[in-house]
Protein backbone atom coordinates (compact mmCIF):
# COMPACT_ATOMS: atom_id res chain seq x y z
CA UNK A 1 0.00 0.00 0.00
CA UNK A 2 1.32 3.50 -0.97
CA UNK A 3 2.25 5.66 1.90
CA UNK A 4 0.55 9.31 1.78
CA UNK A 5 4.17 11.23 0.90
CA UNK A 6 4.17 8.33 -2.05
CA UNK A 7 0.24 9.61 -3.08
CA UNK A 8 1.28 13.30 -3.15
CA UNK A 9 3.79 12.64 -5.93
CA UNK A 10 1.22 10.94 -7.77
CA UNK A 11 1.31 11.99 -11.66
CA UNK A 12 -1.13 12.17 -13.80
CA UNK A 13 -1.33 8.83 -14.83
CA UNK A 14 -1.72 7.93 -10.87
CA UNK A 15 1.85 6.61 -10.52
CA UNK A 16 3.54 6.90 -7.46
CA UNK A 17 7.47 6.37 -6.68
CA UNK A 18 9.07 3.62 -5.23
CA UNK A 19 9.14 4.46 -1.35
CA UNK A 20 13.09 4.31 -0.83
CA UNK A 21 12.92 7.57 -3.67
CA UNK A 22 10.54 9.48 -0.95
CA UNK A 23 11.92 11.70 1.91
CA UNK A 24 9.14 13.84 2.27
CA UNK A 25 8.14 11.39 5.29
CA UNK A 26 11.06 12.09 7.41
CA UNK A 27 10.01 11.89 11.15
CA UNK A 28 8.91 14.96 12.83
CA UNK A 29 10.62 16.81 15.33
CA UNK A 30 9.52 16.00 19.14
CA UNK A 31 8.50 18.77 21.92
CA UNK A 32 10.76 18.82 24.51
CA UNK A 33 10.17 16.01 27.25
CA UNK A 34 11.46 14.69 29.77
CA UNK A 35 11.52 10.80 30.87
CA UNK A 36 11.38 8.98 34.38
CA UNK A 37 11.57 6.04 35.53
CA UNK A 38 9.36 5.90 38.97
CA UNK A 39 9.39 3.10 41.45
CA UNK A 40 5.37 3.16 42.83
CA UNK A 41 5.07 1.66 46.93
CA UNK A 42 2.38 0.69 48.45
CA UNK A 43 0.26 2.64 50.35
CA UNK A 44 -0.91 0.65 52.91
CA UNK A 45 2.40 -1.40 54.31
CA UNK A 46 5.27 -3.17 52.94
CA UNK A 47 4.66 -6.27 54.56
CA UNK A 48 2.44 -8.53 53.28
CA UNK A 49 1.02 -12.81 53.69
CA UNK A 50 -1.01 -15.03 51.51
CA UNK A 51 -3.71 -15.77 54.51
CA UNK A 52 -4.07 -12.15 56.52
CA UNK A 53 -2.76 -9.05 54.32
CA UNK A 54 -2.58 -10.38 50.93
CA UNK A 55 -3.72 -6.90 49.03
CA UNK A 56 -1.62 -4.17 48.02
CA UNK A 57 -2.45 -0.62 47.03
CA UNK A 58 -0.61 1.02 45.02
CA UNK A 59 -1.51 4.96 44.13
CA UNK A 60 0.30 5.76 40.66
CA UNK A 61 0.25 9.25 41.69
CA UNK A 62 2.45 11.98 39.17
CA UNK A 63 2.98 15.40 39.36
CA UNK A 64 1.06 18.05 38.21
CA UNK A 65 1.03 17.90 33.81
CA UNK A 66 2.88 15.00 34.07
CA UNK A 67 1.93 11.72 31.78
CA UNK A 68 2.00 7.89 32.67
CA UNK A 69 3.68 5.76 30.23
CA UNK A 70 2.22 2.17 31.21
CA UNK A 71 3.51 0.18 28.08
CA UNK A 72 6.98 -0.74 29.53
CA UNK A 73 5.59 -1.25 33.21
CA UNK A 74 5.96 -4.51 35.37
CA UNK A 75 5.33 -5.36 39.05
CA UNK A 76 7.94 -6.18 41.54
CA UNK A 77 7.83 -7.89 44.65
CA UNK A 78 10.03 -10.21 47.37
CA UNK A 79 8.49 -13.57 48.18
CA UNK A 80 10.52 -14.91 51.57
CA UNK A 81 10.31 -18.99 51.82
CA UNK A 82 8.88 -19.64 55.23
CA UNK A 83 7.70 -23.44 53.84
CA UNK A 84 7.84 -26.23 56.88
CA UNK A 85 8.55 -30.23 56.23
CA UNK A 86 5.55 -32.10 57.78
CA UNK A 87 7.84 -32.28 61.48
CA UNK A 88 7.52 -28.02 61.33
CA UNK A 89 10.71 -27.29 61.91
CA UNK A 90 12.80 -28.24 59.07
CA UNK A 91 12.68 -25.65 56.42
CA UNK A 92 11.87 -26.75 52.68
CA UNK A 93 12.19 -25.35 49.07
CA UNK A 94 9.77 -23.73 47.72
CA UNK A 95 8.93 -23.56 43.64
CA UNK A 96 5.99 -21.73 41.56
CA UNK A 97 5.31 -22.59 37.47
CA UNK A 98 5.28 -18.62 36.43
CA UNK A 99 5.49 -15.44 38.80
CA UNK A 100 1.92 -14.65 37.61
CA UNK A 101 1.19 -17.12 39.95
CA UNK A 102 1.52 -15.11 42.80
CA UNK A 103 -1.72 -13.00 41.80
CA UNK A 104 -5.36 -13.66 42.16
CA UNK A 105 -6.56 -10.49 41.59
CA UNK A 106 -5.94 -7.37 39.41
CA UNK A 107 -7.52 -4.51 39.84
CA UNK A 108 -6.93 -0.67 38.42
CA UNK A 109 -9.02 1.80 39.69
CA UNK A 110 -9.87 5.66 38.48
CA UNK A 111 -9.59 9.04 39.66
CA UNK A 112 -12.77 8.19 41.42
CA UNK A 113 -12.22 4.79 42.82
CA UNK A 114 -14.14 4.14 40.15
CA UNK A 115 -13.43 0.13 38.74
CA UNK A 116 -11.43 0.84 35.04
CA UNK A 117 -10.32 -2.91 35.41
CA UNK A 118 -10.55 -5.88 37.28
CA UNK A 119 -9.38 -9.51 36.64
CA UNK A 120 -10.58 -12.32 38.77
CA UNK A 121 -8.59 -15.60 38.90
CA UNK A 122 -5.78 -13.42 37.49
CA UNK A 123 -3.12 -16.44 37.40
CA UNK A 124 -5.76 -19.07 35.92
CA UNK A 125 -5.94 -16.35 32.93
CA UNK A 126 -2.32 -15.48 33.00
CA UNK A 127 -1.43 -19.36 32.89
CA UNK A 128 -3.45 -19.96 29.33
CA UNK A 129 -2.60 -17.26 28.09
CA UNK A 130 1.39 -17.62 28.86
CA UNK A 131 1.34 -21.16 27.61
CA UNK A 132 -0.64 -20.72 24.75
CA UNK A 133 0.85 -17.34 23.02
CA UNK A 134 4.25 -17.60 24.35
CA UNK A 135 5.94 -20.89 23.43
CA UNK A 136 9.08 -22.27 24.49
CA UNK A 137 11.19 -19.86 23.20
CA UNK A 138 9.01 -17.25 24.94
CA UNK A 139 8.95 -18.77 27.97
CA UNK A 140 13.04 -19.17 27.94
CA UNK A 141 13.69 -15.52 26.87
CA UNK A 142 11.05 -12.89 26.52
CA UNK A 143 9.70 -13.33 29.84
CA UNK A 144 12.48 -14.15 31.52
CA UNK A 145 12.02 -11.61 34.34
CA UNK A 146 9.80 -13.76 36.07
CA UNK A 147 13.48 -15.43 37.39
CA UNK A 148 11.55 -19.18 36.35
CA UNK A 149 11.77 -19.16 32.67
CA UNK A 150 13.88 -22.12 30.83
CA UNK A 151 13.04 -25.47 29.33
CA UNK A 152 12.60 -28.18 30.74
CA UNK A 153 12.88 -30.33 27.49
CA UNK A 154 15.82 -32.86 28.52
CA UNK A 155 15.96 -36.17 30.60
CA UNK A 156 18.39 -35.73 32.98
CA UNK A 157 16.40 -33.82 35.45
CA UNK A 158 16.77 -36.02 38.84
CA UNK A 159 15.50 -35.87 41.86
CA UNK A 160 18.83 -34.46 44.10
CA UNK A 161 17.94 -31.20 42.22
CA UNK A 162 15.27 -30.06 44.73
CA UNK A 163 16.98 -31.51 47.75
CA UNK A 164 17.74 -30.14 50.92
CA UNK A 165 20.50 -30.96 53.36
CA UNK A 166 17.75 -31.43 56.43
CA UNK A 167 15.06 -32.36 54.18
CA UNK A 168 16.62 -35.22 51.95
CA UNK A 169 15.28 -35.38 48.67
CA UNK A 170 11.64 -35.60 47.28
CA UNK A 171 10.77 -39.19 44.97
CA UNK A 172 10.64 -39.08 41.28
CA UNK A 173 7.15 -39.52 41.61
CA UNK A 174 6.49 -36.30 43.67
CA UNK A 175 8.86 -34.36 41.67
CA UNK A 176 6.97 -35.85 38.33
CA UNK A 177 3.43 -34.51 39.85
CA UNK A 178 4.53 -31.14 40.78
CA UNK A 179 6.18 -30.51 37.34
CA UNK A 180 3.18 -32.13 35.71
CA UNK A 181 5.15 -33.81 33.28
CA UNK A 182 3.03 -34.79 30.37
CA UNK A 183 4.77 -38.44 29.22
CA UNK A 184 4.14 -40.85 31.84
CA UNK A 185 7.27 -41.77 32.23
CA UNK A 186 8.67 -41.38 35.60
CA UNK A 187 12.29 -41.85 33.59
CA UNK A 188 11.74 -39.20 31.73
CA UNK A 189 11.03 -36.52 34.37
CA UNK A 190 10.83 -32.70 32.42
CA UNK A 191 10.70 -34.68 28.91
CA UNK A 192 7.48 -32.66 28.03
CA UNK A 193 7.01 -30.42 30.93
CA UNK A 194 5.90 -27.61 28.83
CA UNK A 195 5.42 -24.87 31.69
CA UNK A 196 9.17 -23.93 31.12
CA UNK A 197 10.72 -24.05 34.21
CA UNK A 198 13.85 -26.03 35.47
CA UNK A 199 12.94 -26.36 39.12
CA UNK A 200 16.59 -27.28 40.83
CA UNK A 201 19.24 -25.23 42.59
CA UNK A 202 20.96 -27.60 44.86
CA UNK A 203 22.87 -29.28 41.19
CA UNK A 204 25.42 -26.22 41.12
CA UNK A 205 26.20 -27.36 37.43
CA UNK A 206 22.85 -26.04 36.81
CA UNK A 207 21.21 -22.68 37.39
CA UNK A 208 18.09 -22.18 39.48
CA UNK A 209 15.23 -21.35 37.82
CA UNK A 210 11.06 -21.06 39.37
CA UNK A 211 12.47 -22.06 42.99
CA UNK A 212 13.06 -20.11 46.16
CA UNK A 213 15.87 -22.00 48.50
CA UNK A 214 14.53 -22.77 51.81
CA UNK A 215 14.26 -20.11 54.46
CA UNK A 216 15.84 -17.54 51.92
CA UNK A 217 14.21 -14.62 49.22
CA UNK A 218 13.86 -14.19 46.26
CA UNK A 219 13.46 -11.01 44.65
CA UNK A 220 11.17 -11.06 41.38
CA UNK A 221 9.92 -8.34 38.51
CA UNK A 222 7.61 -9.32 35.40
CA UNK A 223 4.78 -7.22 33.28
CA UNK A 224 1.61 -7.68 34.41
CA UNK A 225 -1.30 -8.81 31.86
CA UNK A 226 -3.62 -5.71 31.84
CA UNK A 227 -5.62 -3.90 29.13
CA UNK A 228 -4.90 -0.41 30.54
CA UNK A 229 -1.17 -1.09 29.90
CA UNK A 230 -1.40 -2.20 26.83
CA UNK A 231 -3.19 0.73 25.29
CA UNK A 232 0.45 2.59 23.50
CA UNK A 233 -1.04 5.55 25.05
CA UNK A 234 0.63 7.98 27.33
CA UNK A 235 -1.95 8.58 29.88
CA UNK A 236 -2.25 12.48 31.13
CA UNK A 237 -2.49 11.36 35.03
CA UNK A 238 -0.92 15.06 36.06
CA UNK A 239 -4.15 16.73 34.55
CA UNK A 240 -6.19 14.07 36.52
CA UNK A 241 -8.90 14.46 39.06
CA UNK A 242 -6.37 13.91 42.35
CA UNK A 243 -3.62 13.35 39.96
CA UNK A 244 -3.44 9.67 40.35
CA UNK A 245 -5.02 6.21 39.39
CA UNK A 246 -4.82 3.19 41.97
CA UNK A 247 -3.57 -0.46 41.30
CA UNK A 248 -5.02 -3.05 43.89
CA UNK A 249 -3.22 -6.25 43.56
CA UNK A 250 -4.75 -9.58 45.48
CA UNK A 251 -1.69 -12.41 46.05
CA UNK A 252 -2.94 -15.44 45.68
CA UNK A 253 -3.24 -18.36 48.77
CA UNK A 254 0.46 -19.87 49.12
CA UNK A 255 -1.11 -23.73 48.44
CA UNK A 256 -2.11 -22.28 44.94
CA UNK A 257 0.77 -20.10 43.81
CA UNK A 258 3.30 -22.83 44.92
CA UNK A 259 4.25 -25.88 45.29
CA UNK A 260 7.13 -28.24 47.68
CA UNK A 261 8.32 -31.51 47.45
CA UNK A 262 6.17 -33.69 49.60
CA UNK A 263 2.46 -34.05 50.04
CA UNK A 264 2.59 -33.27 53.67
CA UNK A 265 4.68 -30.36 53.97
CA UNK A 266 3.43 -26.50 53.98
CA UNK A 267 4.07 -24.09 51.37
CA UNK A 268 3.99 -20.50 53.11
CA UNK A 269 5.59 -17.45 51.96
CA UNK A 270 5.65 -13.94 53.44
CA UNK A 271 5.66 -10.81 50.50
CA UNK A 272 7.88 -7.42 50.76
CA UNK A 273 9.20 -4.48 48.74
CA UNK A 274 6.34 -4.54 46.50
CA UNK A 275 6.37 -1.67 43.92
CA UNK A 276 4.87 -1.01 40.30
CA UNK A 277 7.37 0.08 38.09
CA UNK A 278 6.61 2.82 35.32
CA UNK A 279 7.74 5.57 32.96
CA UNK A 280 6.55 9.08 33.99
CA UNK A 281 7.44 12.00 30.97
CA UNK A 282 7.03 15.60 31.33
CA UNK A 283 5.82 17.15 28.63
CA UNK A 284 6.30 20.79 27.26
CA UNK A 285 3.75 23.35 29.05
CA UNK A 286 2.92 24.49 25.39
CA UNK A 287 2.01 21.02 24.32
CA UNK A 288 0.04 20.31 27.61
CA UNK A 289 -1.46 23.77 26.96
CA UNK A 290 -2.54 22.59 23.33
CA UNK A 291 -3.97 19.27 24.65
CA UNK A 292 -5.94 20.93 27.38
CA UNK A 293 -7.62 23.32 24.94
CA UNK A 294 -8.20 20.45 22.40
CA UNK A 295 -10.54 19.04 25.57
CA UNK A 296 -12.45 22.01 26.30
CA UNK A 297 -13.30 22.37 23.15
CA UNK A 298 -14.10 18.94 22.51
CA UNK A 299 -15.52 17.40 25.43
CA UNK A 300 -13.49 14.73 26.25
CA UNK A 301 -11.33 11.81 24.57
CA UNK A 302 -11.29 8.28 24.43
CA UNK A 303 -8.67 5.35 23.98
CA UNK A 304 -9.54 1.78 23.24
CA UNK A 305 -8.35 -0.99 25.11
CA UNK A 306 -9.80 -4.44 25.73
CA UNK A 307 -10.27 -6.38 28.97
CA UNK A 308 -10.99 -9.71 30.02
CA UNK A 309 -13.86 -10.82 32.55
CA UNK A 310 -14.08 -13.52 34.26
CA UNK A 311 -17.17 -15.86 35.38
CA UNK A 312 -16.72 -18.80 37.54
CA UNK A 313 -18.42 -21.86 37.75
CA UNK A 314 -18.45 -25.48 39.29
CA UNK A 315 -18.74 -28.79 37.94
CA UNK A 316 -19.23 -32.01 40.51
CA UNK A 317 -16.76 -35.37 39.47
CA UNK A 318 -20.21 -37.31 38.89
CA UNK A 319 -21.83 -35.56 36.58
CA UNK A 320 -21.48 -35.89 32.95
CA UNK A 321 -22.70 -33.39 31.30
CA UNK A 322 -22.08 -29.64 31.79
CA UNK A 323 -24.25 -26.36 31.24
CA UNK A 324 -23.06 -23.36 32.47
CA UNK A 325 -24.11 -20.32 32.55
CA UNK A 326 -21.67 -17.24 31.08
CA UNK A 327 -23.24 -13.88 32.59
CA UNK A 328 -21.35 -11.05 30.72
CA UNK A 329 -23.43 -7.65 29.60
CA UNK A 330 -20.52 -6.47 27.53
CA UNK A 331 -20.99 -4.09 24.79
CA UNK A 332 -18.75 -5.73 22.41
CA UNK A 333 -17.86 -9.39 23.03
CA UNK A 334 -14.94 -10.49 21.11
CA UNK A 335 -13.94 -13.94 22.77
CA UNK A 336 -15.07 -16.47 25.37
CA UNK A 337 -12.13 -18.73 26.59
CA UNK A 338 -12.81 -21.62 29.42
CA UNK A 339 -10.25 -23.57 31.45
CA UNK A 340 -10.85 -26.43 34.06
CA UNK A 341 -8.91 -26.25 37.15
CA UNK A 342 -9.20 -29.12 39.99
CA UNK A 343 -11.08 -28.13 43.13
CA UNK A 344 -8.23 -30.35 45.26
CA UNK A 345 -4.98 -28.31 46.60
CA UNK A 346 -2.68 -30.45 47.63
CA UNK A 347 1.05 -29.38 48.96
CA UNK A 348 2.98 -30.79 46.30
CA UNK A 349 0.67 -30.28 43.08
CA UNK A 350 0.23 -27.33 40.94
CA UNK A 351 -3.37 -25.90 41.78
CA UNK A 352 -3.52 -23.64 38.51
CA UNK A 353 -2.92 -27.20 36.24
CA UNK A 354 -5.14 -26.62 33.34
CA UNK A 355 -6.85 -30.10 33.14
CA UNK A 356 -9.06 -31.67 30.26
CA UNK A 357 -11.90 -33.46 31.58
CA UNK A 358 -12.26 -35.99 29.13
CA UNK A 359 -14.18 -33.25 27.06
CA UNK A 360 -15.76 -35.36 24.08
CA UNK A 361 -18.25 -32.62 22.65
CA UNK A 362 -18.75 -29.12 23.26
CA UNK A 363 -20.57 -25.87 21.98
CA UNK A 364 -21.16 -22.04 22.99
CA UNK A 365 -24.63 -20.45 23.00
CA UNK A 366 -24.35 -16.34 22.34
CA UNK A 367 -27.53 -14.79 22.24
CA UNK A 368 -29.24 -17.47 19.96
CA UNK A 369 -26.91 -18.53 17.87
CA UNK A 370 -24.42 -21.20 18.11
CA UNK A 371 -20.29 -21.18 18.18
CA UNK A 372 -19.34 -23.25 16.23
CA UNK A 373 -22.47 -23.51 14.38
CA UNK A 374 -22.46 -27.60 15.07
CA UNK A 375 -20.92 -29.43 18.17
CA UNK A 376 -17.64 -29.96 17.92
CA UNK A 377 -16.67 -33.57 18.62
CA UNK A 378 -13.10 -33.92 20.16
CA UNK A 379 -11.39 -37.34 21.27
CA UNK A 380 -8.20 -38.57 21.10
CA UNK A 381 -7.80 -38.96 17.41
CA UNK A 382 -9.88 -35.52 16.93
CA UNK A 383 -8.30 -32.88 18.81
CA UNK A 384 -7.20 -30.55 16.69
CA UNK A 385 -10.42 -28.75 15.86
CA UNK A 386 -11.04 -27.74 19.59
CA UNK A 387 -7.71 -26.49 19.68
CA UNK A 388 -7.70 -24.88 16.15
CA UNK A 389 -10.96 -22.87 17.51
CA UNK A 390 -9.01 -22.32 20.89
CA UNK A 391 -6.22 -20.07 18.64
CA UNK A 392 -8.54 -18.58 16.62
CA UNK A 393 -9.99 -16.77 19.48
CA UNK A 394 -6.50 -16.14 20.40
CA UNK A 395 -5.83 -13.95 17.12
CA UNK A 396 -2.98 -16.57 16.31
CA UNK A 397 -3.87 -19.22 14.42
CA UNK A 398 -3.39 -17.52 11.17
CA UNK A 399 0.08 -16.03 12.21
CA UNK A 400 3.31 -17.55 11.46
CA UNK A 401 4.17 -16.33 14.57
CA UNK A 402 1.60 -18.41 16.95
CA UNK A 403 3.12 -20.85 19.55
CA UNK A 404 1.83 -22.95 22.22
CA UNK A 405 3.98 -24.56 24.44
CA UNK A 406 4.15 -28.21 24.63
CA UNK A 407 2.80 -30.69 22.21
CA UNK A 408 -0.67 -31.35 21.52
CA UNK A 409 -0.32 -34.73 24.07
CA UNK A 410 0.15 -31.78 26.58
CA UNK A 411 -3.25 -30.08 25.65
CA UNK A 412 -4.96 -33.31 25.03
CA UNK A 413 -3.09 -36.22 26.05
CA UNK A 414 -3.93 -38.97 23.54
CA UNK A 415 -3.27 -42.08 26.50
CA UNK A 416 -4.55 -40.75 30.13
CA UNK A 417 -6.37 -37.41 29.26
CA UNK A 418 -6.90 -35.81 32.82
CA UNK A 419 -3.84 -36.34 34.72
CA UNK A 420 -1.52 -35.72 31.66
CA UNK A 421 -3.25 -32.49 29.96
CA UNK A 422 -2.31 -28.98 31.87
CA UNK A 423 -2.33 -26.28 28.62
CA UNK A 424 -6.00 -27.76 27.75
CA UNK A 425 -8.45 -25.14 26.69
CA UNK A 426 -11.71 -24.09 25.11
CA UNK A 427 -12.19 -21.25 23.12
CA UNK A 428 -14.78 -19.17 20.79
CA UNK A 429 -13.75 -16.21 18.71
CA UNK A 430 -17.62 -14.21 18.18
CA UNK A 431 -16.33 -10.90 16.21
CA UNK A 432 -17.73 -9.70 13.13
CA UNK A 433 -14.69 -9.09 11.86
CA UNK A 434 -11.29 -10.68 11.35
CA UNK A 435 -9.04 -9.99 14.40
CA UNK A 436 -6.93 -8.40 12.47
CA UNK A 437 -9.07 -6.05 11.32
CA UNK A 438 -8.55 -3.67 14.17
CA UNK A 439 -11.90 -2.22 14.53
CA UNK A 440 -13.60 -1.20 17.62
CA UNK A 441 -16.89 -2.71 18.91
CA UNK A 442 -16.81 -4.89 16.74
CA UNK A 443 -18.03 -7.90 18.57
CA UNK A 444 -21.75 -9.07 20.07
CA UNK A 445 -23.70 -6.20 22.15
CA UNK A 446 -24.53 -8.05 24.93
CA UNK A 447 -26.10 -4.80 26.61
CA UNK A 448 -29.60 -4.96 26.23
CA UNK A 449 -29.38 -8.90 26.28
CA UNK A 450 -31.61 -11.15 28.66
CA UNK A 451 -29.70 -14.52 27.78
CA UNK A 452 -26.75 -15.12 29.16
CA UNK A 453 -23.96 -17.01 27.00
CA UNK A 454 -23.75 -21.09 27.72
CA UNK A 455 -21.68 -23.49 27.06
CA UNK A 456 -22.71 -26.75 26.92
CA UNK A 457 -20.08 -29.89 27.28
CA UNK A 458 -20.40 -33.57 27.81
CA UNK A 459 -17.02 -34.24 29.72
CA UNK A 460 -16.10 -37.61 32.55
CA UNK A 461 -14.29 -35.14 35.02
CA UNK A 462 -11.85 -38.05 37.43
CA UNK A 463 -12.75 -35.30 40.04
CA UNK A 464 -14.61 -32.01 41.04
CA UNK A 465 -13.61 -28.86 38.80
CA UNK A 466 -13.52 -25.09 39.03
CA UNK A 467 -14.51 -23.87 35.33
CA UNK A 468 -13.25 -20.55 34.92
CA UNK A 469 -14.73 -18.71 32.07
CA UNK A 470 -12.94 -15.59 30.76
CA UNK A 471 -14.17 -13.13 28.30
CA UNK A 472 -12.53 -10.55 26.07
CA UNK A 473 -14.61 -7.64 25.59
CA UNK A 474 -13.95 -3.86 24.01
CA UNK A 475 -14.03 -0.92 26.52
CA UNK A 476 -13.30 2.70 26.06
CA UNK A 477 -11.09 4.87 28.50
CA UNK A 478 -12.68 8.22 28.86
CA UNK A 479 -10.84 11.68 29.93
CA UNK A 480 -13.29 14.95 30.19
CA UNK A 481 -12.27 18.50 30.47
CA UNK A 482 -13.00 18.19 34.47
CA UNK A 483 -10.38 15.96 35.15
CA UNK A 484 -12.42 12.30 35.33
CA UNK A 485 -11.74 9.01 33.88
CA UNK A 486 -13.87 6.58 33.34
CA UNK A 487 -14.67 3.36 31.80
CA UNK A 488 -17.41 2.02 29.68
CA UNK A 489 -18.05 -0.98 27.75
Amino acid sequence: MSSAAQLAMMDPQGRVPPAQTVYSDLLGVSYPARKRQVEFSCSNGDSFDTSGKNTCEIPLAVGTGEWLDLSNSYFKITIKNKSKASNGTTNVNVCYKLPHDIIERLQILGTNSEMIEDVQNYNVLARLLTLHQLGEDGLTYNTGLGECQKSTLQNDFVAADMSTASAGSPTDAELATMLNQVTGGVSEIGMGSHHGQLNNVANASKTGFGVIKADESLSICFPLISGITSTNKYLPVGMLKNRSLSLRVTLARAIKAFAVGASDSTADVSYSNVAFVADVITMAETYNEKFQNMLRSIGDISIHYTTYKNYQDAQAASDLKYNGLIPDSSRSLKSIFTTFIGQEETANTDALQMLNPDVTQYQYTILSDTYPQSDVTVGKTNRNQAFANLHIALGQLGSITSRCTGSIDSYYNSTATEANSSTFALGVCCESHNKSSNLLESGISLQNSTQPCRLTATLNAAAALNVNHFTLSDRLLMIDADGNLRSSG
